[in-house]
């Protein structure tokens, strides 16, 4: 039985109601705003903020650094002695005006120390410079991804609305020649008003990942609509994993972590070098009202350690080294753990996406124009029209997938085994 003639058209009108609006934001090629992963990793080395805070906090460190190899300062004291007093030393007749200098020696090499302590400090500093760059820069590999995965999304979604528009107008010349009812025409429809929505909803979650990839380089209004580059797997052949093993001990987390160990160690030698008091000398003339005289003065002095021998600080520095050691060690196996996981991980995805390409896809092309073929001819129905266009586009969506996982997963390769942020994605 077929539908009503206004339901009918009801659902014509929703069905071109879509389409237009879909020819409306799709990116027109010509005239589409494109930018490249370079681009966008320069951009973001360029103007991130959390960046430039890192270069001022390596500044304030570099001048610690300089602070503490500084001597220190010597000290000008003057006093009086009886004075205002009674007989003698009434007023200021018997006064004893002293100016001297005075200046604190540090012993056990305190200076050198403390000087080392700093700089093991700046080079932290420095360090985590490095990995806060590596890391936002692999940020911006993750969010160009995300562009080109929702890019993917799109074309999928594309791809299925020609499917259901060229389907719809087969069924629509079967009933036209009287070969079908109207209710398989308006399920047609139907089904090309879901998939243009669909392109829609694809678009705007394209322009979502847009904006947050600009977001990275200080930019609220970006200025492309879309990134360069595909998703297909490289075809080149990866390094062994124990080759990656070996260059990841030059990743910015790893050299960050022994450079924190040589911090601890620094400042355990300084507070050793603490624990000897320092000497202080002095040296001043002292004026003699009484016999309207001067004389020279001198002094030595030091420190007497009887209460604190800054034992406890020698520990805490020591247990502080011991436990960044400890933390780079750990670091280093955690590393080398992620990094055989994610190589093997790479391994089943690139062998799953050829497989799908290989055998599921063509069999599923095939199975769609043989039903398509079958339809035409009246020999199939249009839910088997359906079936076989749905089998196509989960082997297509499960190509899509299985590539954005090898790229999800080969960006975290890369991080873990110093590798360049420029690889792959995009390419």
């Amino acid at each position: 039985m077929s539908l009503s003639i206004p339901y009918r058209a009801l659902a014509c009108l929703l069905s071109f109601a879509f389409i237009p609006s879909f020819t409306l934001l799709a990116a027109d090629p010509a005239t589409s705003r494109t930018v490249t992963l370079a681009e966008c990793l320069r951009r973001v080395a360029e103007r991130n903020p959390e960046l430039k805070a890192g270069v001022y906090k390596t500044e304030a460190a570099d001048n610690r650094a300089k602070q503490a190899a500084r001597r220190l300062n010597p000290r000008l004291q003057t006093e009086i002695e009886t004075v205002a007093g009674s007989g003698e030393a009434e007023e200021f007749k018997a006064a004893e005006s002293t100016v001297s200098f005075s200046q604190e020696i540090e012993l056990g090499d305190k200076r050198r120390h403390r000087t080392a302590a700093a700089q093991a400090d700046a080079a932290v500093s420095r360090a985590e410079e490095s990995v806060r760059r590596r890391e936002l820069l692999f940020d911006t590999r993750r969010a160009v991804l995300a562009v080109l995965t929702a890019q993917e999304q799109v074309r999928l979604a594309e791809e299925i609305l020609s499917l259901v528009r060229e389907t719809e107008s087969v069924v629509l010349a079967r009933e036209q020649g009287g070969k079908t009812t109207g209710m398989e025409t308006e399920r047609a429809r139907t089904e090309t008003a879901r998939a243009a929505l669909d392109v829609q909803e694809r678009q705007a979650e394209q322009q979502d990942s847009v904006r947050a990839l600009a977001l990275l380089w200080g930019e609220t209004d970006p200025t492309f609509d879309a990134v360069a580059g595909t998703l297909d797997i490289p075809a080149a052949a990866m390094p062994s994993v124990d080759t990656l093993v070996l260059q990841a001990a030059a990743t910015p987390a790893l050299l960050a972590a022994d450079s924190q160990t040589r911090a601890f160690e620094a400042k355990l030698r300084s507070e050793e070098a603490a624990r000897l008091p320092n000497l202080e000398v002095a040296a001043g003339v002292r004026r003699l009202e009484a016999s309207d005289g001067f004389g020279l003065i001198a002094g030595v002095g030091f420190e007497l350690p009887l209460v604190n021998r800054n034992r406890e600080a020698v520990r805490a520095a020591v247990a502080d080294a011991e436990a960044a050691r400890l933390e780079a060690a750990a670091a280093r196996l955690q590393n080398e753990g992620q990094l055989r996981r994610l190589y093997a991980r790479l391994q089943a995805l690139a062998a799953k996406d050829a497989r799908l390409r290989e055998t599921v896809m063509p069999s599923a092309e095939r199975v769609l124009a043989f039903v398509k073929q079958a339809h035409e001819q009246g020999k199939a129905g249009y839910l088997d029209v359906i079936e076989a266009r749905r089998t196509l586009a989960e082997a297509r969506r499960s190509v899509s997938d299985t590539e954005i996982d090898y790229h999800a997963c080969r960006i975290e390769l890369d991080r873990l085994s110093a590798s360049t942020v420029e690889n792959h994605t995009g390419n």
